[in-house]
């Protein structure tokens, strides 16, 4: 097996420093403006298949990049869900529920957000989705998704633990590349 992946990250949203998954948000003026350049950048490569998000600013960025492809959606490829704590920053956050941000720290990928998703759950949907990425019959890949399902593809696929997915800054409207072996992967290209 030798497949070449790309691992897209939507556009600017307007919310940058917030906690954004499962809002539905659009992407902003300057957002569109940064999926255009990526396009150019693109061009270079030749994809057999498009798999995107099922939200609304990947959906939006793959209209913009392949306005007459076929886009595959996912709804595994969706971003993890906050709960309560979607759309709120860092600070915002640690003053309303100290108590669980810091059982976030200590429970790590045991950690449920409040009225949202399980870190493990999460995980182990995007775990699912490469498996079923590694044996479709396309080599050339591109994924448009978010900045968390980014980081836990590129854990499994180069077998880090996904506890360390903070290792990889993930940008908006940049991609990644990946070779895909049948016994493991390389980072051919990051936040190009």
């Amino acid at each position: 097996m030798h497949k070449k992946i790309a691992l897209l990250r939507h556009g600017k949203t307007g919310f940058s420093g917030k906690y954004v998954g499962s809002l539905d948000v659009d992407l902003s003026d300057s957002g569109r403006d940064q999926i255009k350049a990526l396009g150019k950048r693109l061009d270079t490569y030749s994809y057999e298949k498009i798999i995107s998000s099922t939200m609304l600013r990947c959906r939006q960025s793959s209209e913009i990049l392949f306005p007459n492809r076929t886009v595959c959606y996912d709804n595994d490829l969706r971003e993890i869900d906050f709960g309560r704590w979607e759309g709120m920053t860092f600070q915002e956050i640690s003053k309303t529920d100290p108590d669980l941000v810091d059982l976030w720290s200590n429970e790590g990928m045991d950690y449920c957000f409040p009225d949202g998703e399980c870190i493990n759950d999460f995980t182990s949907r995007i775990y699912l989705f490469a498996d079923r990425l590694k044996v479709c019959p396309e080599n050339n890949i591109i994924v448009i998704s978010h900045g968390g399902v980014i980081r836990t593809l590129l854990c499994y696929f180069l077998n880090i633990s996904p506890s360390k997915y903070l290792l990889f800054q993930v940008n908006k409207g940049h991609f990644s590349t990946i070779d895909l072996f049948d016994k493991g992967a390389v980072l051919t290209g990051f936040n190009l």
